[in-house]
């Protein structure tokens, strides 16, 4: 008599197996995320630069801006007003590129390579550099809060709020940058990076109320970036709170953004 054979992912696999692939599985995602995270401190011009975005924007606008009304109801003063835009912007800079520059270096690196001929499945991978991106960002986004709450009297009323902000952006951005990153150079993707999100920026509200663009502006208050300036205004406590719509809309691009991206990566670098 022959011993049983278990099919992978069958009906008859005993749940002991289960449990070992699924912690074989997370500790390989996991030391792929702290090997992430050390050569990103380890390549301190490219770790600082990430600061500098955000960061110089909040001592800019904070510095000049502090005397000056705010162009909508809700906010003290117009630093009031663009700091949770700064937040926001944060987060689609820091992700995008961030997580774009560190696929490419795997695969001038052939880490890809490496990986097709490893244990550690595709999703193992893109859940490490999401969790990984994730990471990076909170150190940028923590500075950047703290920075704005000290020094210039900025507030949150309701962490959960900023807390999903934070983390849909992360995702709705990150996964832009897989997708730009596979398909793309060294050389090409800041540019084509450029083209999405600085227009943006600028078409998101962090700068002026969408209202005064009009029905155009009714448009732009349903892109991604300009989502997360609403969640982030509402947890700031300006205006009324966030609505349904955007709630939706945030979570929606979020997972829209893994998917495609996850997809893209298969099909480009994966292995048919």
């Amino acid at each position: 008599m022959t011993a049983p054979t278990y099919k992978r992912g069958g009906a008859h696999e005993p749940p002991e197996r289960d449990r070992f692939r699924l912690s074989d599985w997370l500790v390989d995602v996991f030391r792929l995320v702290v090997m992430d995270l050390r050569q990103f401190f380890d390549n301190k011009l490219y770790s600082v630069s990430t600061f500098l975005t955000s960061v110089s924007m909040v001592l800019a606008f904070g510095a000049a801006t502090d005397q000056m009304a705010s162009p909508a109801a809700g906010a003290a003063n117009f630093f009031a007003f663009v700091f949770p835009g700064i937040l926001a912007a944060g987060i689609m800079f820091s992700c995008t590129y961030t997580v774009g520059y560190t696929i490419i270096v795997d695969r001038n690196r052939r880490t890809i390579e490496d990986l097709i001929l490893s244990p550690l499945s595709y999703s193992g991978f893109l859940v490490a550099r999401f969790v990984g991106v994730i990471l990076k960002c909170l150190f940028q986004f923590a500075a950047v809060l703290v920075l704005g709450i000290v020094v210039f009297d900025a507030a949150v009323e309701s962490v959960p709020l900023a807390t999903l902000a934070f983390v849909t952006g992360c995702l709705a951005f990150a996964g832009l940058g897989v997708v730009v990153a596979t398909f793309s150079t060294e050389i090409s993707f800041p540019a084509v990076v450029n083209i999405i999100v600085i227009p943006l920026m600028y078409f998101a509200g962090v700068f002026f109320p969408l209202q005064n663009l009009g029905w155009v502006g009714d448009v732009m208050e349903r892109l991604p970036l300009s989502v997360n300036v609403e969640l982030f205004r509402a947890a700031t406590g300006q205006g009324p709170s966030a609505s349904g719509e955007a709630l939706a809309l945030a979570v929606g691009y979020a997972v829209v953004a893994v998917v495609v991206s996850a997809y893209a990566f298969r099909r480009r670098i994966g292995r048919g």
